[in-house]
């Protein structure tokens, strides 16, 4: 009896902990947009997940599980066109070797992804355009929120070509956004780079657009400001409820990431953001009741 009490008494505990109340929630308008982190997150072992990220397996199931909308992250090719990738370098997580921006889109679309054992047991998966992504979404009821995470780094070349670079980038980047012809209000662009972004805002991206602080926090607030970015893109690390409240009142909107397991899900929406980039789309729902 004696053990089932302190078996019954620790699931108790262990249940507590994995339960959240909403109306604790302190952000901009008592609600938390949830968006897919590369679709469904990484490829894990726990919670089991053999899709990979930014593939359209993974981008379709966020949706299907009730995500908002999506994140993805974007390199530009050499011709100009727009490919799905996380990493800096293809042969990561691809047969091929170097970096995107070395190739055309039609050399990297439909590359398959390189899955280790035992993911590579539930099937093959490609690497995706975001041409093709936008034309899906497009065939939808409702176009979800979607999140461009820019990759303007190359680790193939040098810091002068990545300026050049990414002054491209972010002007290619209009003409195919006036292109796709979306609201302006269902799509975030993704940076750090200040140099892309002051671009962005002085071309009228037809997009909203973040700042992603990854260094100093005070600084990376005070630049948003001056140049008018309204939203704050910050990792949990950097992130405290105090800083998210300081934020709000400056009138940033606050986006962070992350987090596979429902409790990681909890401590994250204690931050009192206004977004999640969660890893896990079902547990975060759950969390807020919309499961």
């Amino acid at each position: 009896m004696r053990q089932f009490f302190w078996l019954f008494t620790s699931f108790l505990f262990l249940s507590s902990c994995t339960q959240y109340d909403k109306s604790e929630l302190d952000n901009l308008n008592g609600d938390v947009r949830v968006i897919g982190h590369a679709g469904s997150g990484f490829t894990s072992w726990w919670p089991f997940n053999a899709m990979p990220g930014n593939s359209m397996a993974s981008l379709k199931e966020a949706l299907k599980n009730g995500a908002d909308g999506l994140e993805v992250d974007v390199h530009m090719t050499s011709d100009g066109n727009f490919i799905l990738y996380h990493d800096n370098k293809l042969e990561s997580k691809t047969h091929l070797r170097g970096c995107p921006s070395a190739y055309p889109i039609d050399s990297l679309k439909g590359q398959a992804y390189k899955l280790d054992f035992p993911f590579s047991l539930f099937g093959e998966h490609e690497l995706l355009a975001l041409d093709d992504l936008i034309l899906y979404l497009k065939s939808l009821d409702e176009f979800p929120e979607l999140h461009l995470d820019l990759r303007n780094h190359s680790e193939c070349e040098d810091e002068d070509w990545d300026k050049k670079w990414e002054l491209e980038l972010i002007n290619r980047l209009k003409e195919k956004l006036i292109e796709w012809d979306i609201p302006e209000e269902k799509v975030i662009l993704i940076s750090y780079s200040r140099a892309m972004l002051n671009k962005g805002s002085r071309i009228n991206m037809k997009a909203r657009l973040s700042f992603e602080i990854v260094g100093e926090v005070e600084s990376g607030i005070i630049w948003a400001k001056k140049h008018g970015i309204k939203i704050i893109t910050i990792k949990p690390k950097l992130l405290t409820k105090e800083l998210s409240k300081r934020l709000h009142q400056e009138g940033f909107e606050v986006i962070t990431f992350g987090a596979k397991s429902k409790s990681g899900s909890k401590q994250l929406l204690e931050l009192n953001p206004d977004v999640i980039q969660s890893n896990n789309v079902p547990a975060l729902l759950s969390l807020l009741g919309r499961d």
